[in-house]
């Protein structure tokens, strides 16, 4: 009977165990790739935490097809299902799982920008290139005809990677024989391509490929002819004179020509037209009608009103009317205002207030942590332990050309890093510190970067995945100007580079802080900047 009664015993122990659930949550580890090695790269390689994406920048003179990678280093504990050390097709992704709690996929990709170059006397418009088919199209005007073309230029890529006979092209070809163009073989890291050259007739003209309207500027890009006298005029709608575009609004490459109208008036509908003038007539394309933006103002632009809550400083009169934040609230828990308005001495004409932006290192019961000086569209979103959350970014819609604003900044050396440093992704103790102002325009979705409809892009300083990225996907336009010395009241002007004019903007963003490593809490207790009467420009001198 004892054995029996010792077999329900341990019966009775695994029934037991096997009623104990683990209800213990595994922490959550964000696994990065935090350095890539490549060889014959023509730049830094992006590495996009958000997204989980590497892009390698390839230098023209590199084989894609044969990219030696030297190493990869990952989050410290993480594992790999593949090491992506060797020599690589970079013309498709790589991937690479991480993974300890939880497993992250990584894409990995290359991209290479390779001068190729098939010009004729007559192009209308840019080269069209097919990669995949070896091919090289041009449209020339359909007066010249096709028996006699005359290259102008031609170029597969640098030498010696690549090589080619191109002494026939030297004189007039023939490409009228459209089932039979001509041909060229290219030799290229010991890989042969033949390469059909293909001249397209056209009818001499000018056609519209891009609008895009801003508050009193518009963007215009049209196909044109190569060498023909090209332009743009423009009119309000209803009036009946038509006006030039003045001829230092315009660039062109080949036969396509660009403008940016300017000096127009806001909230108004513009008719513009396109022409080309040549021997065998003139050619205007279709009218398009266009309306430009209104104008708006940035709320509390010269920093003004102020409001005290608790001893806490926030940069707007009442609740309601708030558009700027500061990380206040945050530093605030350890009894210091980061972010303050500030009445001593201004700029040559100013009067009342500006904000005083300082960077500081706040402690809370023996615990410091640094706390850059900082001012930005949107709004401090909490605090998690000694980390703070903050959104980026108000709803606005329309293309601005600048921000200007005045600013003083006095740089300090950096005497705050981090315990356990920021594996040199920042400057270290003893450098010197810098300041930074950026501006943005995007239609970032709240799903994605973790904010609002109000606030669509949340930083959170525990993960450095979610600190703004000026090449992310949700950018539209961008600039920035960074102070490397100190410097007395000036006024700035900060241009706006556009990367997209086919999007609309839903939010702007504009960031000014004091050190410019502040999300990694690195900066200096010195540093100190002064921004004051800031102006949305809507329109080029």
């Amino acid at each position: 009977m004892k054995p029996l009664c010792k077999i329900s015993i341990i019966a009775a122990a695994l029934a037991l165990i096997a009623c104990i659930n683990n209800d213990i949550p595994y922490p959550v580890v964000e696994l990065d790739i935090t350095e890539i090695a490549v060889e014959g790269t023509s730049g830094e390689c992006t590495i996009d935490r958000l997204s989980r994406t590497v892009v390698i920048p390839l230098a023209e003179t590199t084989d894609i097809r044969n990219v030696r990678i030297n190493g990869i280093k990952y989050t410290e504990g993480a594992k790999t299902s593949n090491e992506l050390n060797g020599v690589f097709d970079m013309r498709y992704p790589q991937y690479v799982t991480l993974s300890l709690y939880q497993d992250y996929e990584w894409k990995i990709t290359a991209t290479q920008t390779i001068d190729r170059r098939f010009k004729v006397i007559g192009q209308i418009g840019e080269t069209e290139w097919d990669i995949e088919r070896h091919v090289a199209t041009v449209q020339r005007r359909d007066d010249y005809g096709l028996d006699t073309v005359t290259v102008t230029a031609l170029r597969f890529g640098p030498e010696p990677e690549y090589s080619w006979d191109g002494d026939r092209f030297k004189r007039p070809v023939d490409f009228s024989n459209t089932t039979y163009p001509p041909t060229v073989d290219v030799e290229c890291f010991n890989r042969s391509e033949l390469w059909r050259l293909i001249v397209e007739p056209k009818e001499i003209g000018i056609d519209f490929t891009r609008t895009a309207a801003g508050s009193e500027v518009i963007w215009l890009r049209a196909l044109g002819v190569d060498g023909a006298q090209t332009g743009f005029r423009y009119r309000i709608k209803g009036e009946n004179e038509w006006k030039e575009a003045e001829q230092g609004w315009y660039t062109s490459t080949g036969g396509t020509i660009e403008a940016v109208l300017r000096h127009l008036q806001p909230d108004t509908k513009y008719e513009v037209v396109g022409y080309a003038k040549s021997d065998s007539g003139d050619k205007e394309s279709e009218i398009r009608i266009i309306k430009t933006g209104r104008l708006f103002e940035l709320p509390n632009a010269s920093f003004e009103e102020w409001s005290v809550n608790d001893d806490t400083y926030y940069p707007y009169s009442s609740i309601d009317k708030a558009w700027w934040g500061t990380g206040n609230p945050g530093s605030k828990i350890a009894g210091i205002n980061i972010s303050t308005p500030f009445s001593g001495t201004l700029h040559e004409g100013a009067t009342g207030k500006c904000a005083q932006l300082w960077s500081q290192k706040a402690s809370v019961m023996g615990i410091g942590k640094f706390a850059a000086g900082n001012c930005f569209v949107g709004d401090f979103a909490g605090v998690v332990g000694t980390n703070g959350l903050v959104r980026f970014g108000r709803p606005y819609t329309l293309r601005p050309t600048s921000l200007k604003g005045w600013v003083k900044y006095e740089r300090g050396v950096i005497d705050c890093v981090p315990t356990a440093g920021t594996g040199g992704k920042t400057p270290g103790l003893g450098e010197n510190d810098e300041g930074v102002i950026y501006f943005a325009l995007g239609d970032w979705e709240p799903a994605r970067y973790g904010g609002t409809a109000e606030s669509p892009v949340l930083v959170d300083t525990r993960n450095e995945a979610t600190f703004f990225n000026p090449t992310n996907d949700g950018v539209i336009a961008y600039g920035e100007i960074r102070f490397t010395a100190s410097c007395d009241w000036y006024q700035f002007e900060l241009p706006l580079e556009y990367r997209d004019f086919d999007r609309t903007p839903t939010h702007i963003i504009i960031v000014c802080t004091s050190s410019r490593y502040g999300d990694y809490f690195v900066g200096s207790k010195s540093s100190i900047m002064w921004i004051d009467d800031f102006e949305l420009c809507y329109d080029y001198k």
